[in-house]
């Protein structure tokens, strides 16, 4: 008889499988049962802080409307929360999607800081996008 390598694994692999459930019933145990891993979307604290930034981009559109009349300003803020909250929630995957998000927002608000030299509110969102940023890079 000539049977291969795998043949003969799948043969005694068989031959252990009623073995050790025999063993489980004599001595009156189930057989252990391996609970499947969950892995999380993302760390807690990075959760936190994204959602947090979700909710100052909107809250930032909502005052560019409000103050200044901004439609554009809005809909751009309303775009990034959206993507942003779609990466938190697991819908967008894999996580470091919202890193990229968040540096593309950093650089707008970089370069609105820099052409106006105001503060608020392009240098307050570029900071809070690089505290976010490193917390979503450190926290992993």
């Amino acid at each position: 008889m000539n049977k291969s390598f795998p043949n003969i694994l799948a043969g005694m692999a068989a031959a252990a499988a009623p073995a050790a459930l025999a063993a489980a019933a004599a001595t009156n145990t189930a057989p252990p049962v391996v609970p499947p891993v969950a892995l999380p979307i993302a760390p807690p604290l990075a959760m936190i802080a994204l959602w947090i930034y979700v909710t100052l981009l909107i809250a930032g559109g909502l005052v560019g409307l409000i103050k200044a009349g901004s439609k554009i300003s809005l809909v751009t803020s309303a775009l990034f929360a959206a993507l942003l909250a779609l990466c938190a929630i697991g819908v967008i995957s894999p996580f470091w999607i919202a890193d990229i998000l968040v540096g593309v927002l950093a650089a707008v608000f970089m370069v609105r800081y820099l052409k106006s030299s105001k503060f608020m509110p392009s240098g307050l969102m570029l900071l809070f996008s690089v505290v976010v940023l490193a917390v979503l890079l450190v926290d992993r």
